[in-house]
């Protein structure tokens, strides 16, 4: 039978695997209490003293930063000295032609000054500035060689000291909250002012003895004189009273006035008369000089100011590291000492009731009773047990009540952040779209005045009788007419819809005419006899402005003498419409034509400027724009032979067949062209019955020969200041009849028809070459129809629009 009897409690048991057992056990749980608690406070205590020390160690850079800011802030100011003294000297001996002047300049004291305060702060410097000094020696050696104009000169150094400057600018920037002042935020304003009024002295004292060079050197001089007025402007609105105060004490006084009054004369045109040459150049350098000494030493004390602040703020962190240390330190010596006093207070009444209990359970008969303090009965060692794991269990429960206390205090401020977070993106949002309808307003203004500019325009070409002013007045009518489709793409960025929406259909040839009168290099391109096909009223408009937007960046980016070619097939009305802008420039890599495409068929991610620069991509964004807005499929790919190929498709929907009279114009016939020094040439498909592939060759352009005198005053060098001439109001000999002279929906067709010379007999031959005595009226009627017929079709547009209403 199996023994069911259990064993009794009070019997002994083996003492030695009794005691070993049982020491071990509690002196484990006692040692690992202990090193948990002292665990617990390091941890609750080690995120703050490492905060605390890496606020310090960014204090200390930062200080150290605006030590070496502020040195290198003092090379600047001799880098600039040395900058003016030397682009005088430089003018100087060009007009002289002995070297004494800059002998005098580069003195050997002068040059071991510079070079010693450079020698000193390389080592500390960033690579940026420090690869930027390197620069120094070369500028020197080539001015004392004569190799160097003043303008090289200024522009050399200026690269050096802008590194130098850069240094204070970014500490400031960097500033902690605590640390915060007004005049840390104005300190790079005040910079830019000193280094122009610097650069200022040096400009106008080569100025006065350069001979040449005046429009480049006066311009640079206003440029500076205006950088100074603008950054002390800044440094007004942003520094405190106190820095405000101190520079209107400091720059004050006679000689400053004096100074003042310089500037006001020599700064202020676009040249210098014999008048301004007579000037007392010593006294003019004095006073300026004393000018800039007395900004600078604002700027000094400032920046030791602010230095000082920084050094504080350093000092502050240290404290406050030291005060958390000390904390968490006595912490955990105070943590260690109660965990210790309470083992000890838990092992003596256990020990007590051990002992006890095993004398009684060894002779209970004879042994006298376990006294405990407590009640002395059997269960004194349970309840010992048990008020010992009960003071452990409040302990735990205290801890855990903490934990809940710090849980609630995180979960209330998640919520709070979270909630102020729906408010800033509401904010954010009632933003967005106040700055848009800023946008929309002040493109809806920019066209009111535009087409009041026009209509100023067209007034002064009526009654101007000098062709030369006239030609004048037909170039500013084509940059007005440039800056309305920038004004248009401006309210179409905004989100806006146009004020007036084209209700009929437009020819496709008046709408490739349109976009290619409203690009700056309009006489770079070529085109091909388009289908006889019309567009739909709602998407003419938007269809020329993006035809625009790339013909402009297909000639922007070709080179000099290269074609742009615009070309076009559709099989007939209700079919898709291709359109093709062909440039020769040098191409794009595969993977440049896949971003690109990427950006043209997301309308609604602006490009990032922000690494690209500024402005850069806005035509792409335009062009996805407009081609979301009507359907329009766009995309670029290589050409075979180099360049790139812009393909546009249009819709069946927008596209419809013309009226009844329409003569589509051949390879040899006329080719209206845009307005411009010379008519756009045009090539004929192979086979007209059937939709090309690829445009064929060009015809050669016939140059619209022009006597320079008769015209203008002198040939532009730039393509964008290309004369701009009118067409003429009726269609020229061969043109087709139907083409109107202006438009019904708005699109500026500033076109005029045009006959190749080579298509006439010998006999019929033009002269286009106009003379010297060719009449202001005659000059009128051929020129005048370009921009009258664009601005009537604004009118009717707007009047279709207005009619309904």
């Amino acid at each position: 039978m199996r023994n069911t009897t259990l064993r009794d409690p009070a019997d002994p048991a083996s003492p030695r695997g009794n005691r070993r057992r049982r020491g071990s056990r509690v002196r484990s749980r006692l040692l690992i209490g202990v090193f948990l608690s002292g665990i617990a406070v390091l941890g609750a205590g080690a995120p703050t003293v490492i905060s605390a020390g890496t606020d310090y160690k960014d204090a200390q850079r930062l200080a150290e930063e605006t030590d070496v800011a502020e040195r290198a802030l003092a090379l600047a100011h001799t880098l600039a000295d040395e900058r003016d003294t030397l682009t005088a000297a430089v003018a100087a001996a060009a007009v002289s032609g002995s070297r004494q002047p800059l002998d005098a300049a580069l003195t050997p004291e002068n040059r071991a000054r510079a070079d010693r305060k450079i020698t000193e702060l390389r080592a500390a410097l960033p690579t940026g500035a420090r690869d930027a000094l390197t620069d120094l020696t070369v500028l020197r050696e080539a001015a004392e060689a004569g190799d160097a104009t003043p303008l090289d000169i200024n522009a050399g150094y200026t690269v050096m000291i802008a590194a130098l400057e850069d240094l204070t600018r970014d500490t400031a920037r960097a500033t902690p909250p605590d640390a915060a002042d007004p005049t840390a935020d104005a300190l790079s304003d005040l910079i830019r002012a000193v280094d122009s009024s610097a650069a200022t002295r040096g400009l106008l004292l080569a100025a006065l003895v350069e001979e040449g060079e005046q429009a480049e050197l006066a311009r640079l001089i206003h440029t500076a004189r205006a950088r100074e007025e603008a950054a002390l402007a800044d440094f007004t609105a942003l520094a405190g009273p106190s820095a405000r105060d101190a520079y209107a004490e400091t720059v004050a006084g006679d000689e400053i006035a004096a100074a003042e009054e310089y500037l006001a004369v020599l700064a202020a045109g676009s040249g210098f008369t014999a008048t301004d040459r007579a000037l007392d150049r010593v006294e003019i350098h004095d006073t300026l000089a004393a000018r800039t000494d007395a900004q600078r030493t604002v700027l000094a004390d400032l920046s030791a100011e602010h230095t000082a602040r920084l050094a504080k703020a350093r000092d502050s962190e240290l404290m406050a590291l030291q005060i958390k240390s000390g904390v968490v330190l006595v912490a955990f010596t105070l943590v260690l000492a109660v965990s210790v006093q309470t083992a000890r207070s838990l092992t003596r009444p256990l020990a007590a009731v051990r002992l006890g209990s095993s004398r009684v359970a060894a002779d209970p008969t004879t042994q006298e009773p376990v006294k405990y303090t407590g009640r002395n009965d059997e269960f004194a060692e349970v309840v010992a047990a048990v008020n010992a794991l009960h003071s452990r269990a409040l302990d735990l429960h205290q801890r855990a009540l903490e934990a809940s206390r710090d849980s609630g205090g995180l979960r209330a401020e998640r919520d709070r952040l979270l909630a102020e977070q729906q408010e800033l993106g509401a904010q954010l949002h009632q933003l967005h779209g106040a700055v848009h309808g800023m946008f929309a307003d002040h493109a809806e203004r920019i066209l009111i005045l535009v087409s009041e500019q026009l209509s100023v325009l067209e007034g002064l070409e009526e009654h101007e009788t000098d062709p030369d002013q006239l030609a004048v007045l037909f170039s500013l009518d084509h940059l007005a007419a440039r800056v309305r489709r920038h004004g248009e793409n401006l309210l179409l960025l905004a989100g806006a819809e146009p004020a007036v929406m084209p209700t009929e259909p437009m020819p496709l040839i008046d709408v490739l005419r349109a976009a290619v009168s409203e690009i700056e290099r309009y006489e770079v391109v070529e085109t091909t006899p388009p289908p006889a096909v019309r567009i739909l009223g709602v998407a003419a408009r938007d269809l020329s402005h993006l035809l625009a937007e790339l013909l402009d960046n297909a000639t922007a980016f070709s080179p000099s003498g290269a074609r742009v070619r615009l070309t076009g097939w559709c099989p007939g009305a209700g079919q898709v419409l291709t359109l093709h802008v062909e440039d020769e420039g040098p191409g794009l890599s595969e993977q440049r034509i896949a971003e690109l495409n990427a950006r043209l068929g997301d309308s609604t991610t602006p490009p990032a400027g922000a690494d690209l620069g500024p402005g850069i991509g806005m035509g792409l964004y335009t062009v996805a724009r407009l081609a979301a807005r009507h359907g329009l499929g766009c995309w670029l790919h290589a050409r075979p032979g180099g360049g790139t190929v812009a393909e546009v498709i249009v819709p069946a929907a927008l596209v419809e067949s013309t009226p009844t009279g329409y003569a589509p114009v051949d390879g040899t016939g006329a080719t209206p062209a845009v307005a411009g020094t010379q008519a756009i040439p045009t090539v004929a498909p192979a086979d007209p019955s059937t939709a090309p592939a690829a445009p064929a060759d060009p015809v050669a352009p016939v140059p619209a020969q022009r006597d320079a005198s008769a015209v203008a005053p002198a040939p532009p060098t730039h393509p964008s200041h290309q004369e701009h001439t009118r067409a003429p109001d009726s269609a020229a000999p061969g043109a087709a009849s139907w083409t109107p002279e202006k438009t019904e929906n708005g699109l500026p067709v500033r076109t005029r028809g045009v006959t190749p010379v080579g298509s006439l007999p010998a006999s019929e031959t033009p002269d286009l070459t106009p003379s010297r005595g060719t009449d202001a009226e005659e000059l009128r009627r051929r020129l005048g129809g370009f921009q009258r017929g664009a601005r009537a079709g604004h009118r009717d547009a707007a009047a279709e629009e207005d009619g309904p209403a």
